[in-house]
């Protein structure tokens, strides 16, 4: 049978399988050995949440540590925020079903277990609910007076840590925050894609999480590195790919890890066992009319500006001042005032972002097909 494709594209497969992020492994893990927080930063889709399970897997053998991943994206409010906790960590450290009713009989005692048996592997399976009468604050200084108790150092990543700020609750940050405090066994690394929302937070000096983590920036993983890991992958399985088509990769997807990633992808699974710069044009314009479904419905849910200035700063791979004049000028878009606005709009919608002084589309390959749709 023949080896599984290399370029994953959501699961962690393993060192193998990474590329690169050689230093920021080392300042995770110094970050973790030596008990301080640390907090990841990078663009959506630039393998932030790889990262952490990398480094994860690279301590997994380390006895005195127990390490907890928690993706919070999902989460709506700090009751979600603290059952996802509590079925995580409780669940997780706890396996015996006695144990864990214990726990919440004992320590917890403001969250409600309900043990129910997994029908598919008759595994036992915890849900747990705040009690109406129990203050939120309550079941957080519980859950985290548990982890006090625990022999291991706690590593506990919070993926995509900026939702807390969504929560309809007051004040969820200086909560938290307090309850971290009180930890002398507990590191956090905290992660997000929204980097303004996570620089906020952490950088600001009216905020409760004010210096109070190191900081680490993602940043695009270098093209020759990036090109090597290519080739090797290809290589192992006597394929073949040429330095044009790498160099149209590489341009092409920006060096940005997803996209990277999905065109390896399927240039991998592809019949040829030679890949060209031909090839590799071909399968980009594939993906894109696969996905032309998905891009038209942008057209109907964004105003009629909304997607000319994304047509816009897509022709021009990115623009440093949206609202001058000669770029409006260019793309007949109207006046300044209702660029701007149209600009905040895509902003929140994530339709856009800032990349260092240029607003740049998000998703790449929605810009190519944003960009082959102007020039037609």
């Amino acid at each position: 049978m023949e080896k599984d494709n290399p370029f994953t594209l959501s699961v962690y497969a393993g060192p193998a399988y990474f590329c690169d992020r050689i230093i920021e492994t080392e300042k995770i893990i110094s970050a973790i050995e030596n008990h301080r927080n640390i907090t990841l930063i990078s663009h959506r889709r630039m393998g932030k949440s790889g990262l952490i399970k990398h480094v994860f897997h690279k301590l997994r053998n380390e006895k005195k540590l127990s390490l907890f991943y928690i993706d919070i994206m999902d989460t709506e409010d700090l009751s979600g925020f603290i059952n996802l906790i509590a079925k995580e960590i409780i669940g997780k450290v706890d396996k015996s079903t006695m144990n864990v009713i214990k726990v919440f009989s004992t320590i917890v005692k403001s969250l409600r277990p309900k043990i129910s048996i997994d029908q598919l592997t008759g595994s036992p399976q915890i849900e747990i609910s705040v009690q109406h009468d129990a203050a939120p604050e309550q079941s957080l200084t519980e859950i985290f007076e548990y982890l006090q108790k625990q022999e291991k150092h706690v590593i506990i990543a919070l993926d995509e840590f900026q939702q807390i700020t969504n929560y309809p609750e007051k004040n969820v940050e200086a909560m938290l925050r307090k309850s971290i405090q009180q930890l002398s066994n507990s590191t956090f690394i905290f992660s997000g894609s929204q980097k303004h929302l996570l620089l906020s937070m952490f950088s600001n000096y009216g905020r409760p999480f004010y210096q109070s983590s190191e900081l680490l920036n993602l940043l695009k993983i270098d093209k020759e590195i990036y090109k090597t890991f290519i080739l090797s992958a290809f290589k192992k399985t006597n394929r073949t790919i040429d330095q044009s088509a790498l160099k149209f990769i590489l341009n092409q997807t920006q060096i940005h890890t997803f996209y990277v990633q999905y065109l390896c992808n399927k240039l991998y699974s592809l019949p040829q066992k030679d890949i060209n710069e031909k090839i590799a044009a071909d399968t980009l314009l594939d993906i894109l009319e696969e996905n032309e479904v998905v891009y038209f419905n942008y057209k109907t849910l964004l105003t009629r500006l909304q997607f000319k200035l994304l047509e816009a700063i897509a022709k021009e791979r990115g623009i440093s001042k949206p609202t001058s004049k000669d770029f409006i000028g260019k793309y007949k878009l109207g006046t300044p005032s209702s660029v701007k606005t149209a600009l905040v709009s895509l902003l929140k919608k994530e339709m856009v972002y800032l990349d260092e002084s240029k607003t740049m589309v998000y998703d790449i390959f929605f810009a190519k097909w944003l960009e082959r749709r102007i020039q037609s």
